[in-house]
C-alpha cells in the first residue's frame, strides 16, 4: 500500500464514534471489550447508555457460555484494560466473503479445515485472544479464536504464497488504515486485474488483526 494511500491519522485513533460506525464495509478494531462504551458513555442519554450496556453485558455472557461449553473459563478477554491499538476500516463490503470464496475455489480440499477462518464475518463478530477449538455464534455475531485464526491464515499463506506474491502484503505492518470509497476506486484501477486482489487484501487485514490480538491479548471487535 503506497504511503499516499495509507490514512494513519490521529483522528482515526482517537474517535471512538468513527471506530464503531456501522454500514461502512469492513470496520474492525483491536481494543478492550468495554473501551468504546467507556469512551462514549458520557455522550449517551440515560436510556441509550442503559440499552448499550445491557447489550454488551448480554453478549459477554453469551460468549462466556460458548467458551464454557468448550472448557474455557478464561475471562481475561473482557476485563483487560488499555486503549485501541489497531483500527482497520475499509469502505468495501463482503471482503471476508471474497476471501472465503477464493479459498474454496483455489485451495480445493483445504478450506474446510480452516474452521475459524470460514466462520469469520466482516460485520457483527468478535475475535478473542484465547485458544478454543470451535468457532461459535452469539446474538452479536460470530466468535473466533485469534490464535486459531492466525494459525489457519499461516496455512493459507503456505498453500497460496500470498505474502510472497501480493503487491500490498506489507500493509499488515500498518496499525491504522482508513481506506475510503475514493481509495477503493484507486486500488481497483491500479490492482484490479490481479487475480483475487480483494480476497488477498482481506487475508492481509485479517492476519494483521489476529496477530495483533494474540500479541496484545485484546479482542478484535467488528462494527
Amino acid at each position: 500500500m503506497s504511503a499516499e494511500r495509507e490514512k494513519v491519522a490521529d483522528g482515526v485513533k482517537d474517535s471512538a464514534l468513527y471506530r464503531i460506525a456501522r454500514n461502512v464495509g469492513f470496520n474492525a478494531r483491536v481494543e478492550p471489550y468495554w473501551y468504546a462504551f467507556d469512551r462514549l458513555r458520557d455522550r449517551m442519554g440515560f436510556f441509550e447508555r442503559w440499552r448499550e450496556k445491557r447489550r454488551l453485558k448480554r453478549m459477554a455472557a453469551e460468549i462466556r457460555a460458548g467458551l464454557a461449553k468448550q472448557g474455557v473459563q478464561d475471562g481475561s478477554w473482557e476485563g483487560r484494560e488499555g486503549k485501541c491499538v489497531s483500527n482497520i476500516r475499509i469502505a468495501k463490503t463482503g471482503l471476508v466473503a471474497e476471501l472465503q470464496t477464493f479459498l474454496r475455489e483455489n485451495a480445493a480440499g483445504e478450506a474446510g479445515k480452516w474452521r475459524h477462518l470460514m466462520a469469520q464475518r466482516d460485520r457483527n463478530s468478535s475475535i478473542l485472544p484465547l485458544e478454543f477449538d470451535e468457532p461459535f455464534e452469539v446474538e452479536g455475531g460470530s466468535v473466533t479464536s485469534a490464535a486459531r485464526l492466525a494459525a489457519e491464515l499461516a496455512e493459507v499463506n503456505r498453500a497460496l504464497r500470498i505474502d510472497e506474491t501480493f503487491a500490498l502484503a506489507k500493509a499488515r505492518k500498518v496499525d491504522y488504515v482508513d481506506a475510503t470509497e475514493k481509495d477503493i476506486s484507486v486500488y481497483e484501477s491500479k490492482f484490479g486485474t490481479i487475480e483475487g486482489f480483494w480476497a488477498k487484501f482481506a487475508y492481509v487485514m485479517l492476519k494483521k488483526l489476529a496477530d495483533t490480538s494474540v500479541e496484545r491479548k485484546l479482542p478484535v471487535m467488528f462494527a
